[in-house]
């Protein structure tokens, strides 16, 4: 038997005969014999595979072209078995897939046409369509919006799809909590978090962000989903050594732990696929300007002038990012960074060490910049270092702390974020370490309901190697204590410490105290300091004075009251002189409730606040919609904004009044035990009107935290107990 490829050369050498056969002008027969020539002999069949096979020989070799879609390479097909393998299952059927995005103002900066969904031309919608283009022959991308029909893709192109859905909060503490509600309310089969940018501006801590991922990961995995997480961008303010390093400790813990579950997760901060430095300089005083003025030119100002957002084409290199850490993972560099120690050098000085190491085969020039985050600055460091071929050196880095408040009093652990440059990349390496030679932590950092006394359960733990002998000494407000601690290597304690409590009917509603304490070892002494934020459980029928932004007392008041039916809350305006501004708008309310049962109110959570704008005039007040979390974690409601009151009125002697009123058929998870003082509500209320910022507490939690609420007992005798927070 013939192969086709055979069977083809034997016909094309055939056809090629006939061919020039047919070209040939006929020649007149000189004669008879030249007419009839006598027949020749047919060819045998060695003679006819003779010929094809000089003839396939001749021909070209055929070029394969490496398919770059459709199919993934070993590597490939095992990272998404890795981290993705229900997601690749269907990809490779396939079949449609929904990807539940949360996210927070970076869901809202791109741009796009009126007739396409901005999400589409985000980081968010590149990935998407690169994902349909790689598994999809044909298909798309859609987004879906709760309450609206999917938006139109670009091309309309039947086939598979990929629906991506937004959740946008404001910060990653209540990401699970719009996830168990919003989020499922489609079929999703990922979770994509892309927190970090507004959490690292706000200074949110690394242990809220941690607490945060643990409950998302609770919750995806309670749906048996998959999750991504993408670590922020980094913004682009000046002073850009401060700027770039205000989200690279969201980042890094992000990638902690991710690393510790398992997850996939992508730095959409990584400028060496954001940037190029430019050629012709290793000067660091001129390289980082001209760097940071590079990367300044991906974003647009944001809406007030004061942060700028990733442009469109920042966006399209975001969302490649993300697509190539999910395909393959991140680039090597031509460099490698390991060993980071961090250790105190003495009251106010902190000390960075780690090793830098060359992977290449030629001699690298790096340009190693240390940025600054909050709490302090830069003393020593030396920017330019060259290393021969698979050298490796060690690098030293001083810091001043000018804030001790900055310091790692959760896991303690520092994170220092250090910008390292070479040739035409770039990167910024998040480097993490235990504090040495000891660290501190708070274990509890909100207490609910403290009488008397609150034990600050704060641990120190021998981070030396070697037995420890250690002194400290606390003060706050007016307390001094002081203690020894021995402790073996690697060895902790927890403080036998105690501090008083305000008594009962003699202090004010809220207070905010600063704490300091120092821990001294091994020659070593450290002041941490913090501030203690106090208010006291206030009941029904009591008027409670708010705080203005300078911690002073303000003119406006709060009353609650509650029956069976309704809860009520006033706010006596004395003092505010409202003025419509361009927008007619006079006044904002922000009214955060956490009405989880007693037992599920001291456990973290979030909640959503309550927006209620208003005229100068006497009125109905607008209450915006409503999120299904809005009264705590576990609340999963459609709730009518209409059936809550809000109306300002003025009485016959000019007191200005705003009344809310909320049904208690929305706080349906709540006990609602009137005149019982473990009935309790989390609240916090924010006024802003007439020039001016009014509050009923205010810490450094993010404002949908639960644990940054004070407490409303449900009785008109409540019990004078106290919240803590430690800040």
């Amino acid at each position: 038997m013939f192969s086709n490829r055979t069977l083809h050369s034997i016909l094309a050498v055939l056809s090629l005969g006939g061919a020039l056969l047919a070209q040939t002008p006929a020649v007149p027969p000189a004669d008879a014999a030249a007419v009839n020539p006598p027949a020749e002999a047919k060819p045998d069949l060695a003679t006819l595979q003779a010929a094809a096979r000089d003839a396939e020989a001749k021909l070209p070799s055929p070029e394969v072209k490496p398919q770059s879609y459709f199919d993934l390479s070993p590597l490939q097909r095992d990272r998404w078995q890795t981290y993705l393998p229900q997601t690749l299952l269907k990809l490779t059927r396939r079949e449609p897939l929904q990807i539940v995005v949360l996210g927070d103002a970076i869901l809202g900066s791109a741009d796009a046409g009126a007739a396409t969904d901005p999400l589409l031309t985000s980081f968010v919608g590149v990935f998407a369509k690169s994902l349909a283009t790689q598994f999809y022959y044909t298909g798309g991308v859609r987004v879906l919006r709760p309450g609206m029909r999917p938006r139109s893709k670009e091309a309309m192109v039947m086939g598979p799809e990929i629906l991506i859905q937004p959740v946008r909060t404001s910060s990653i503490v209540s990401a699970a909590s719009a996830l168990a509600t919003v989020g499922f309310q489609g079929r999703p089969d990922v979770v994509l978090v892309a927190h970090g940018l507004e959490d690292g501006l706000a200074g949110t801590s690394a242990a809220d962000i941690a607490a945060a991922l643990r409950s998302l990961r609770d919750t995806v995995r309670g749906h048996r989903l998959e999750m991504i997480v993408a670590g922020p961008v980094a913004p682009a303010t000046e002073p850009a050594e401060e700027s770039l390093a205000s989200t690279r400790t969201a980042s890094s813990v992000m990638r902690d732990f991710c690393e510790a579950e398992k997850v996939l997760f992508s730095d959409l901060g990584d400028l060496s696929r954001l940037v190029i430095p430019p050629a012709g300089t290793q000067a660091a005083h001129l390289l980082f300007p001209a760097l940071v003025l590079q990367y300044q030119s991906r974003f647009k100002m944001a809406p007030g002038g004061t942060t700028a957002m990733p442009s469109e084409e920042m966006h399209d290199a975001m969302g490649r990012i993300l697509y190539q850490d999910v395909m393959q993972g991140s680039p090597e560099l031509a460099w490698a960074i390991s060993d980071a120690r961090v250790e105190f050098e003495g009251q106010g000085r902190l000390k960075l060490s780690f090793q830098v190491a060359n992977r290449t085969n030629d001699v690298l020039a790096l340009t190693v910049l240390p940025l600054v985050p909050a709490g302090l600055k830069l003393k020593d460091a030396r920017p330019d270092i060259k290393l021969a071929a698979g050298a490796k050196e060690a690098v030293t880095v001083s810091y001043s702390i000018t804030d001790t408040r900055f310091l790692p009093l959760s896991d303690g652990k520092a994170r220092l974020p250090v910008l390292v440059i070479a040739g035409r990349e770039s990167r910024i390496h998040d480097l993490t370490a235990t504090l040495r030679p000891f660290s501190a932590a708070w274990n509890v950092r909100t207490a609910f309901n403290q009488d008397k006394d609150f034990l600050p359960d704060l641990e120190i733990e021998n981070t030396a190697g070697q037995s420890l002998a250690a002194t400290w000494e606390l003060n706050w407000a007016g307390q001094k204590q002081t203690g020894k601690a021995a402790l073996d290597a690697n060895g902790a304690e927890t403080l036998t410490a105690k501090l008083a409590l305000p008594a009962e009917g003699t202090a004010t509603f809220r207070q905010r105290l600063p704490l300091q304490m120092s821990l001294e070892a091994n020659g070593v002494k450290q002041i941490f300091d913090r501030y203690v934020e106090l208010t006291r459980n206030f009941g029904l029928k009591e008027t409670v004075r708010l705080t203005t932004t300078d911690d002073k007392a303000s003119t406006v008041t709060l009353r609650a009251d509650a029956d069976s039916m309704k809860l009520f809350l006033t706010l006596e305006l004395t003092g505010v002189d409202l003025v419509d501004d361009a927008s007619g708008q006079a006044y904002e309310l922000l009214l955060n409730l956490d009405a989880r049962s007693y037992g599920k109110r001291l456990t973290p959570g979030a909640t959503a606040a309550i927006r209620i704008t208003g005229k100068a005039g006497d009125g109905a007040a607008k209450v915006d919609d409503i999120a299904p979390w809005a009264f705590g974690s576990g609340y999963a409601a459609v709730f009518d904004p209409a059936e809550i009151g809000a109306a300002l009125s003025s009485s016959a002697a000019g007191v200005r009044r705003l009344t809310i009123t909320l049904p208690r058929s929305y706080l349906y998870m709540h006990e609602w035990a009137l005149g019982n003082g473990n009935s309790e509500l989390g609240i916090n209320l924010r006024f802003n009107g007439g020039g001016g910022e009014h509050f009923l507490t205010r810490s450094t939690r993010r404002g949908d935290d639960a644990e940054g609420l004070s407490v409303l007992e449900l009785t008109d005798k409540p019990t004078g107990r106290w919240t803590v927070r430690v800040e």
